[in-house]
């Protein structure tokens, strides 16, 4: 048995030895932003390892992020659509008929349910697409400017947001009321932090770690408001506009599997719409529709 493993732990080194230090280069690099790039950076030499069964790692599965090429970078962008009858925009209470402070709350309209708005052409709106890690070799200078989160008329602006690692969010208020911001992270701490009426500096909140999914965020004041923050460790990520949009500029050259994620996916608990949607990056790219059928939000 010891001698087996004398030989194992030989062969392991000579094959070790064979290969040029530069060859056996692994890095990984983080950092990230709302939908700015950063400088580009050439990705490192990277090899696939096997794991105990022999298997090697594809692109876009590495524990360290996705396995890049070299070549120019892309952008991905284009829109997410509905693959069905969009259903009608849905009332949470009328004007005036807000259950706290209606006249404040719903004092200029209607409020809406937000959780599922479609726009021109079945464009799916707050729809978040982002990678799990930052590509290999990408470096990205941390963003420090503040992300503007307010409140006007007992709803949060905006409904769905990326923020950076590490890049202060700004909670203010344009309600004559008091509202709080409570959010229920996996991986960061907790916040909750209360903005007097008309406040227009507010409360900053960081997040320190990115999640792997949206971190939802109420209001124990108003309980009918609601919004989603991702914290990512790079700038590859955006949310789609009232008509389904997107653009992420600057992916290095290279394949990757995207998240595509909504708050009424998986029975309206939020969830994956897409886990694994490959984008190839070759340069040029023109922009997509990803189609998403109606079930997938329980229409």
């Amino acid at each position: 048995m010891k001698t087996q493993f004398s030989r194992t732990k030989t062969l392991v080194s000579g094959i070790l030895c064979g290969l040029p230090l530069s060859t056996l280069s692994l890095c990984g690099l983080s950092g990230c932003g709302k939908l700015d790039t950063g400088a580009y950076a050439e990705p490192s030499v990277r090899i696939k390892l096997a794991d105990a069964s022999g298997a090697t790692k594809e692109p876009g599965t590495s524990s360290e992020g996705p396995v890049v090429a070299s070549g120019a970078p892309g952008t991905f962008s284009g829109r997410v659509v509905l693959k069905g009858a969009a259903p009608s925009p849905k009332v949470m209470y009328e004007k005036g008929k807000a259950p706290k402070e209606a006249d404040i709350c719903s004092a200029s309209g209607a409020i809406m349910d937000e959780t599922l708005l479609i726009g021109a052409d079945n464009g799916i709106a707050n729809v978040f697409l982002y990678l799990d890690k930052a590509p290999a070799g990408f470096n990205v200078t941390p963003r420090t400017e503040p992300i503007m989160f307010d409140q006007k008329n007992c709803t949060f602006l905006t409904h769905a947001l990326i923020c950076q690692v590490g890049q202060p969010i700004q909670i203010t208020n344009d309600d004559g009321i008091p509202h709080n911001t409570k959010n229920f992270p996996l991986k960061n701490d907790q916040n909750n932090a209360t903005v007097g009426g008309k406040n227009r500096v507010g409360e900053t909140i960081v997040y320190k770690k990115p999640e792997r999914v949206p971190v939802g965020v109420k209001c124990d004041f108003h309980a009918w408001m609601s919004a989603y923050h991702l914290p990512i460790d790079h700038p590859f990520g955006a949310v789609t506009d009232k008509d389904g949009n997107f653009k992420i500029e600057n992916l290095p050259a290279g394949d990757y599997q995207f998240k595509i994620w909504h708050e009424r996916a998986d029975g309206g608990k939020g969830g994956f719409l897409e886990s694994k949607y490959k984008v190839s990056v070759k340069g040029d790219m023109k922009p997509v529709d990803i189609p998403e059928d109606a079930a997938k939000f329980g229409l």
